[in-house]
């Protein structure tokens, strides 16, 4: 899968999972039930991930390579280029540089991400340097519903909004302007519910989904989506816990009014940075129309989702093995000449001649190519890599299998620069001229160029070589 496939793929999946959960939780829905569907979606969201990774760890199945044959190099000999007629060399591949600079774009933007996190966690270890403790008791409230033995410790903080923070002593970190009794009475049980319902741990977690796919405005709108409903849940449990709706409501207000604004912390904040969110929490507590979930329409959306998850990774993998192999409906493309060299010319053709040694008759499965030595070889198309070896009689040698199932093998290298298994696109260098296999006279290249053709006789498909001359498309040499 090509890196701007990916990209795109990601943009419409997620772009589908912030649709179908803003259509799921619209309206009056429970927040418990509207935080599962986001959460849904922003698990459904890494789920193409999940499923590339795992498709690359499958072994795939390479095509073979070419049969080994008897091979007889001829000389390379002085024959005149003038004698061949030169057709006109295709430009090579126009987009060759996005796949590296997108991954270049990807890579920097997580290195942003990162370096955020560390920034936010800085913050967030100077603020705590900077609290004080809290000496007064809390005013106690039904711990055993939360399954708590007792309040963390509070500690003041200069500014911000109220948020719990530690892993092994953890403690609930208020600003000062709200050291009310009851105004610490309401924020102990909201960041209570925090703590039983473990938002410590899976905040972090869901907030990923803006991490991994920064370059999505939809995967910020499921992060802040998330945040939203994670309050909203522990609002409705901490106003019921605290008997006292009206009186969690102000202090919700206070805490809004006198919360400096806030800055980035890997914390769950007691306000929101939204200033729409604020009325939208303020509205839920006071509304008392029955709270209507919707699991049909979420399990309707859920099981789309699952569902056209492999189909489009499937599509887009054929796609993107189409673009590999350069064609369409079985036909290879050939879309760069061979050599770029204004030094190459033809020296030995394809067909019977008259070994230069042992001066027999002999057949030459393939086209010799004349240049100095080290000249680039290029990919006439895409394709893969099935060979990359030293070779008997041929040298250093490269095959590579295009897409209408024909091959191509590249011998007299004095340099392999491939390996088995890599995709190559039209204008890959995959190798440099040389002269390492037997007989070899002179720097040239060797090339053959087998396709699939049906055995009269044994009525099966078999490989069989063909005059690279006459090949549909294919440029051997062109000046550089």
């Amino acid at each position: 899968m090509s890196i701007a496939w990916f990209v795109i793929f990601i943009l419409l999946w997620t772009g589908f999972l912030a649709g179908a959960s803003s259509l799921i939780t619209a309206g009056r829905v429970n927040a418990r039930f509207a935080q599962l569907v986001w959460r849904g979606a922003a698990l459904l969201s890494a789920l193409p991930v999940v499923v590339i990774g795992v498709a690359s760890l499958v072994p795939q199945t390479l095509p073979s390579a070419l049969p080994d044959i008897p091979y007889v190099e001829p000389a390379a000999g002085a024959v005149s280029a003038a004698s061949t007629s030169l057709q006109t060399a295709v430009s090579g591949p126009q987009w060759a540089w996005t796949a590296p600079t997108l991954f270049a774009v990807l890579a920097a933007g997580w290195a942003l991400r990162f370096g955020a996190a560390l920034l936010a966690q800085a913050r967030l270890q100077r603020l705590k340097s900077r609290s004080v403790a809290y000496w007064r008791t809390i005013d106690a409230f039904p711990l055993t519903e939360l399954g708590l033995e007792r309040v963390p410790n509070v500690r003041l903080i200069p500014g911000g909004s109220p948020f719990i923070a530690g892993f092994a002593s953890r403690a609930i970190y208020v600003p000062e302007g709200l050291e009310a009794p009851e105004d610490l009475r309401q924020i102990a049980i909201h960041e209570c519910v925090h703590l039983k319902r473990g938002d410590l741990i899976t905040r972090p977690l869901e907030r990923l989904v803006a991490d991994i796919f920064w370059f999505s405005p939809f995967a910020w709108m499921m992060r802040r989506e998330l945040d939203f409903w994670r309050e909203a849940v522990c609002d409705e449990i901490a106003s019921e816990l605290s008997g006292d709706r009206i009186g969690y409501a102000r202090t919700l207000a206070q805490a809004a009014r006198i919360s400096a604004p806030v800055r980035a912390l890997p914390v769950a904040a007691f306000i929101l940075p939204r200033k729409r969110s604020l009325p939208m929490r303020l509205n839920r507590l006071f509304e008392h129309r029955p709270a209507r979930s919707r699991p049909v329409m979420a399990l309707g959306a859920s099981l789309v989702a699952l569902a056209l998850t492999p189909f489009a990774l499937a599509e887009g993998q054929k796609d993107a093995v189409a673009a590999a192999d350069g064609k369409e409906d079985g036909e290879a493309s050939f879309d760069f000449a061979v050599l770029l060299s204004p030094d190459a010319g033809v020296s030995s053709r394809y067909g019977e001649r008259t070994h230069p040694v042992t001066k027999k008759p002999v057949f030459h499965n393939g086209t010799d190519i004349k240049a100095p030595m080290g000249t680039p070889v290029h990919t006439p198309g895409c394709g893969t890599v099935v060979l990359s070896a030293s070779k008997k009689g041929y040298g250093e040698t490269v095959e590579i299998a295009f897409g209408d199932g024909s091959k191509m093998r590249f011998a007299q290298l004095s340099e392999r620069l491939v390996e088995v298994g890599d995709e190559v696109n039209a204008g890959t260098v995959i190798g440099k001229v040389g002269m390492s296999g037997k007989y070899a006279t002179g720097p040239h290249l060797h090339l053959e160029h087998w396709q699939p053709q049906l055995d009269a006789e044994s009525g099966e498909t078999e490989l069989k070589p063909l005059d690279p001359q006459k090949s549909a498309g294919l440029v051997l040499y062109a000046a550089g």
